[in-house]
């Protein structure tokens, strides 16, 4: 019994800071895209940094064609 209320306790703290965003969602028209923005600037480093990175490996895996006109 304790084990079972240990995990309900963990996942709640999670789940009560989700409240905000899920009444917004569900109450404002439009609300998922401004669920999503409000997201997005919250977590906006850690979304520039993932950002960078796919920019990075998407660079490295397109083939570079040379140019024409520094051949003429």
């Amino acid at each position: 019994m304790l084990a079972r209320i240990g995990w309900i306790t963990r996942l709640g703290g999670p789940i009560r800071g989700l409240g905000p965003y899920a009444a917004i969602e569900l109450l404002v028209p439009g609300g998922s895209l401004i669920v999503l923005s409000l997201l997005a600037f919250r977590h906006r480093a850690w979304l520039i940094a993932q950002l960078r990175r796919r920019l990075a490996t998407f660079a490295a895996l397109i083939p570079h064609a040379p140019s024409s006109a520094t051949s003429r």
